[in-house]
């Protein structure tokens, strides 16, 4: 199969493009868990937001890459028995076989790799204060603007598959990264307690 098949098989998958999305959300949320939290704690050195960012974003990757290969396997693997029980023939080592396998890797790489796509993107600013081409506070601003400009994009995608108002969906995604900010500010006003 060439890269083009592989695309077309992808773009086909809806189930990817729902993967993509979620993922994706729970990247740019989970580093704005992090950065808010490590910046509120009055840290000032980019590195522990980058190291516990990273470690964060290949856990969320390896954990879902793992368990949407293995859930996909599964569900697929049912479809083709059943398939095989209506045609009353092993599909094993068929064309049909060979695009369920290829699909369901395909799938689990969407899911895995968008999250820690979306971390790294975020995460940009303050590995560019690590490198002394920005200050921490510019960092952290950056990084709580790109942030919102994910949530904005994912709304937005998830508004347009809907056919809904764009740009309320993307708001409705942005607001989910506000209840994060607000909860994460929160905890840090425990420590006074």
């Amino acid at each position: 199969m060439d890269i083009r098949r592989y695309l077309k098989i992808v773009k086909e998958e809806e189930i990817a493009r729902r993967y993509f999305v979620i993922n994706s959300f729970d990247g740019a949320l989970t580093i704005l868990g992090i950065v808010i939290a490590i910046y509120v704690s009055g840290e000032r050195n980019p590195t522990p937001i980058i190291i516990s960012s990273l470690g964060a974003a290949i856990a969320i990757a390896v954990s879902g890459m793992w368990g949407a290969y293995a859930i996909e396997r599964a569900e697929r693997q049912k479809s083709l028995r059943e398939l095989e029980r209506h045609l009353l023939s092993d599909l094993d080592e068929t064309e049909i076989e060979r695009k369920l396998n290829v699909t369901t890797i395909l799938i689990a790489f969407v899911d895995g790799f968008s999250p820690l796509l979306v971390s790294l993107v975020t995460i940009s600013p303050f590995i560019a204060a690590r490198l002394g081409m920005l200050g921490i506070e510019t960092a952290f601003y950056f990084s709580l603007m790109l942030i919102a400009l994910v949530l904005l994009l994912l709304g937005a995608m998830i508004g347009k598959i809907a056919k809904e108002n764009v740009i309320k969906s993307g708001f409705s995604m942005l607001f989910a990264g506000v209840a994060v900010g607000i909860l994460v500010y929160l905890l840090d006003l425990l420590k006074v307690l």
